[in-house]
């Protein structure tokens, strides 16, 4: 007789089109069998050494957790966030959740994802019914894209993801999301694999990923000169400051493409961002929903990657704005110097909430909870309800316009329109409260 626990997982199977009889991950000798045969394959773009497949395949057979690629000369430290996939420790109930988890993905990706994406989905057999093995995963991804995967126990630095970036390493975490759980705030498997694994074969979205390790290179490098010189730990505080604040704008560039770009083909609007597309809810609601605002893009000017740059967002639940690539290619132009220096703009300049309608936006649809520019000010002043984004984003353009904005900027000629201005009176009443310290979190984690 089944226990009630085996019934109940045979009923969530079976909500999913799932045979729970199928829901067996592969002995260690049949895993290892498997990837001697793809360790051996040469027709590859990217052929494994035999220098590294021999250690590689060896670590295998005796068992040991996988921990990061091994297949290139590279590495990359992650320190106390390091971790290991010890693949025979998941329980059926993880290996069901991955399960359940891939079949709606199934079906919201086949209708709303790119042909790119779908295409590497093939490529790295993404799907089945358990969780895939790092080691056979690794070895697949390095053979196609010369990526490799490093395994981190949460979510990390923003600056050690695009350090782990500027060495071709993925940070994945090793954890499963509970059954039937459709979206979560931190990176689990299912986000990291089933989302943004297929994205590697796409030669200009892995080309934006090593570009902001790149980018984040330049950042810290100029921090490191910066540091030598200081002669203060206040100096040094403010220069450690600017180089963070500097890649969360970086961060923001990322965000709004590699994890959720929608991109125009054949005239419809489909997703390649792994934050979207690791999601069901959030794939059929980032192209069909009529909530967000779909705004259309070409990253290849200036002004459009600095809209990226400068609007903030949060994590928490779907996204309020979307950005529309017009199509792949203008991603190439997004060189690590150029993230730098439209960073270093964005330091300058107001910024938006995820909500706001800016001069010079090229508007597919208008969301539901779309508000102008200004708005975020009066909800501040009238103490009116507030998410987290419009609050942080107006404390931010108030204290800047106070302190005054850099000599010579003209935001009229930067945004290509007037931007609304901000209500009479408006800025002595911040003045005077944040004065009394009643805005002390204007602030946002930079974690990635």
């Amino acid at each position: 007789m089944m226990s009630n626990t085996e019934s109940q997982l045979r009923a969530i199977a079976a909500r999913h089109g799932i045979e729970l009889n199928s829901v067996r991950p592969q002995p260690l000798h049949e895993r290892i069998q498997e990837l001697e045969r793809c360790l051996l394959d040469q027709s590859v773009p990217h052929p494994i050494l035999p220098e590294f497949a021999a250690p590689y395949l060896a670590a295998a057979q005796a068992g040991e957790p996988f921990k990061i690629g091994t297949l290139s000369g590279d590495s990359v430290d992650l320190g106390a966030f390091r971790n290991a996939q010890r693949y025979d420790d998941y329980t059926l109930e993880e290996h069901l959740s991955w399960a359940c988890l891939i079949a709606e993905q199934q079906r919201t990706k086949h209708m709303y994802a790119c042909q790119e994406y779908q295409q590497g989905e093939k490529v790295f057999e993404i799907g089945g019914t358990v969780i895939p093995d790092f080691y056979l995963l690794n070895a697949r991804i390095f053979q196609q894209t010369c990526w490799q995967l490093a395994t981190v126990n949460m979510i990390i630095p923003a600056e050690l993801f695009f350090t782990c970036h500027s060495h071709r390493f993925f940070p994945v975490t090793t954890f499963m999301r509970a059954l039937e759980q459709d979206y979560l705030q931190e990176p689990d498997i299912g986000h990291d694999v089933a989302g943004h694994v297929a994205t590697f074969t796409i030669p200009v979205v892995a080309h934006v990923m090593r570009n902001h390790g790149l980018a984040r290179n330049i950042i810290y490098g100029e921090r490191d000169d910066q540091l030598a010189s200081a002669s203060n730990d206040q100096d040094r505080l403010a220069i450690q400051q600017k180089a963070d604040e500097l890649l969360l704008y970086a961060e923001r560039i990322y965000w709004f493409t590699v994890e959720f770009g929608l991109v125009m083909q054949q005239g419809e609007v489909r997703a390649f961002g792994a934050g979207i597309l690791s999601s069901p809810g959030e794939t059929v609601f980032s192209v069909q929903s009529t909530k967000p605002t779909r705004l259309l893009i070409d990253p290849s000017l200036d002004t459009d990657l600095l809209r990226l740059a400068t609007t903030d967002y949060l994590i928490s639940e779907f996204q309020k704005t979307y950005f529309v690539t017009e199509h792949f290619d203008l991603l190439e132009s997004l060189t690590p110097d150029r993230i730098v220096s439209t960073a270093k703009l964005a330091a300058k300049l107001p910024h938006f909430s995820w909500r706001d309608i800016a001069p010079g936006d090229k508007v597919i649809n208008v969301g539901e909870s779309a508000v102008s520019t200004n708005e975020k000010y009066l909800r501040l002043m009238s103490n009116q309800l507030c998410d987290d984004c419009l609050t942080r984003s107006a404390i931010r353009n108030l204290r800047l316009l106070i302190h005054g904005l850099a000599p010579g900027m003209d935001l009229q000629r930067v945004w290509r329109g007037p931007i609304a201005d901000v209500p009479p009176g408006l800025l002595e009443w911040f003045r005077e409260e944040d004065a009394k310290h009643r805005f002390q979190h204007a602030t946002r984690p930079l974690s990635f």
